[in-house]
């Protein structure tokens, strides 16, 4: 006498993505058959048991958490942004209210320390014109061979913002009178169209204000300001 065959079981059938992919295309398969959730067990971190629905609700709160701490992100970026928008325009006031090159130097000056948390200060251009008692008054002249220029050699090879640590031999050149707490880290700002003419160099006390991997867009928009700027005073054949 033959012995019967099984019935085939259509569910030893499925693998796992299957049962993933139709449940997730019938997200109420278990409201319609409570009987297949009664039947589904997991396990506890501690060991007991727990139900299907809380395993959901700690999954949902996980995902909560992360949006919360993504948006969190966002909003802090928000404001970011916000604060440099104001730093811009307040520092495109200050350019176009200078009447000088002095006041110039002076009210950029003012400005970043104040507004900016910017120790010191060094603007640049070579050949800029001599004054009677300071270089343009407040912009100095670099020239080819002095050590400022060795000092911002980079940022000309580069033409685009550099930030990171100052080395002594950069503050002696650039910041003499710095004193018994120099700077420890700096942003220098090509200035200048196609070709740069001089720069502009932001200083900090504080090695973390700038660092290499810092976003410069600011910056460059900074400096595109700064030049105009300099161009108003001193000349568009100068700069």
């Amino acid at each position: 006498m033959s012995e019967p065959h099984p019935e085939p079981n259509p569910a030893a059938e499925l693998d796992a993505d299957q049962v993933i992919a139709y449940l997730r295309e019938h997200p109420d398969f278990l409201d319609q058959h409570p009987e297949a959730l009664e039947a589904q067990k997991l396990a506890h971190e501690s060991g007991g048991a727990v139900s299907l629905i809380e395993r959901q609700v700690n999954v949902l709160r996980g995902q909560n958490a992360q949006l919360r701490a993504r948006l969190t992100e966002l909003v802090d970026t928000a404001r970011g942004n916000e604060l440099r928008v104001q730093h811009m325009n307040g520092l495109a006031k200050v350019l176009i209210e200078a009447q000088s090159a002095g006041a110039l130097a002076e009210g950029l000056r003012d400005f970043l320390r104040e507004q900016m948390a910017v120790d010191a200060l060094y603007l640049g251009i070579i050949d800029a014109p001599e004054a009677p008692e300071a270089p343009a008054g407040g912009i100095q002249t670099l020239t080819p061979d002095g050590p400022a220029m060795q000092a911002v050699t980079n940022a000309f090879r580069r033409g685009k913002p550099l930030c990171g640590p100052i080395d002594p031999e950069q503050v002696q050149a650039l910041f003499p009178q710095a004193g018994e707490t120099p700077p420890q880290s700096a942003a220098m700002i090509p200035l200048g169209g196609d070709t740069v003419r001089g720069v502009l160099v932001l200083a900090s006390r504080d090695s973390r204000r700038f660092v290499p991997d810092m976003g410069t867009m600011f910056l460059e928009l900074m400096g595109a300001l700064v030049t105009s700027a300099c161009r108003r005073h001193l000349g568009a054949d100068l700069i």
